[in-house]
């Protein structure tokens, strides 16, 4: 009975290990990975994310769902990934904006550095100035002469303080002198939506979110912020075609993972969306969404990040803008 003991132990054993083993070997992923959107649904970094879960959805065989959580210009979010599991199963998708926090934030509860572990750049976006219907002006030099005119009584919408959505009217306001009212809102979609109903005056908001409105004719588009025009709302004219040089502002995308996330589902993660962002149909429909597809080594977008965050941290001094 002994010896049948042991065998029995023995066995119980090997196949504790081999359990052990298999467990190690499960392929990633093995069930669904949450992306979380710092954000309301309905702005751009929504769309993106939607186009890219999906398709990563097919390229990887497990679901990647969307969950929106905004506020505090998406800080809440990126703090949630920041203390997630690092195990590849909660994601965060951003945009530039992650790279201002540290300099318009008091207590950021995160680090970008030391917190998050970059995966790829997904695309650029260009932005617009839009305005209410109920805005007389026509032209960005009338409605600057409005603003101008009228300090602090035209109010602008963003995407909440921080975001780029803030940060592209206050380099608008420091270039031009004029004085608007800041609305911060939980996402780009609502406040696009005040926009629309004429409860704020403007917003300078990506094009992939604007262009049908503008197209519709429910906003008013006065300039885009790209060096060239856009090709899908050509007969609007950049920034200093409109009158005012050396604005240029766009918006890019990314895609991160908790620290400490296993280097080998980071450079999967980082390998499949460098392969299906160079398909065609993937290309296509982010250019309706007014996004330009633009992948990344994980070195190449760590590079950026860092380039960035030095550029943004004068550029948010120099113009005087407070921690909150």
């Amino acid at each position: 009975m002994q010896g049948r003991s042991r065998i029995t132990l023995v066995m119980a054993l090997l196949l504790g290990c081999h359990l052990v083993v298999a467990a190690e070997a499960a392929p990633y992923p093995d069930r669904p990975v949450r992306v979380v959107v710092p954000f309301a649904p309905g702005g751009t970094t929504d769309v993106v994310a939607r186009i890219v879960a999906a398709k990563l959805s097919q390229e990887l065989g497990q679901q990647f769902y969307i969950e929106n959580k905004g506020g505090a210009g998406g800080t809440i979010g990126a703090d949630a990934v920041a203390k997630a599991q690092p195990d590849g199963y909660t994601l965060l998708l951003f945009h530039i904006g992650l790279i201002y926090s540290k300099s318009l934030y008091k207590n950021v509860p995160f680090d970008i550095v030391k917190d998050f572990a970059p995966i790829s750049t997904l695309g650029i976006a260009p932005s617009t100035l839009i305005v209410s219907p109920k805005v007389t002006a026509k032209t960005l030099p009338e409605f600057i002469a409005q603003a101008r005119a009228k300090p602090g009584e035209m109010n602008y919408g963003s995407a909440g303080i921080g975001t780029s959505s803030h940060l592209a009217v206050e380099l608008f306001q420091s270039l031009t002198g004029a004085k608007l009212t800041h609305v911060p809102y939980k996402g780009g979609g609502p406040a696009l939506v005040a926009v629309m109903g004429g409860e704020i005056e403007c917003m300078i908001e990506t094009l992939g979110t604007v262009a049908p409105h503008v197209e519709s004719s429910a906003v008013r588009a006065l300039a885009v912020t790209s060096e060239q025009r856009f090709s899908g709302l050509p007969q609007v004219p950049t920034m200093k075609e409109a009158g005012l040089p050396g604005y240029v502002y766009t918006t890019w995308y990314g895609l991160w993972a908790p620290a400490n996330t296993p280097p080998e589902i980071v450079s999967g993660l980082n390998a499949a969306l460098r392969k299906i962002l160079q398909y065609g149909d993937v290309k296509d429909t982010l250019l309706k969404a007014g996004i330009i597809a633009e992948e990344s080594t994980q070195q190449d977008f760590q590079k950026l990040i860092q380039a960035d965050m030095v550029k943004w941290d004068k550029i948010i001094g120099d113009n005087g803008l407070k921690p909150q």
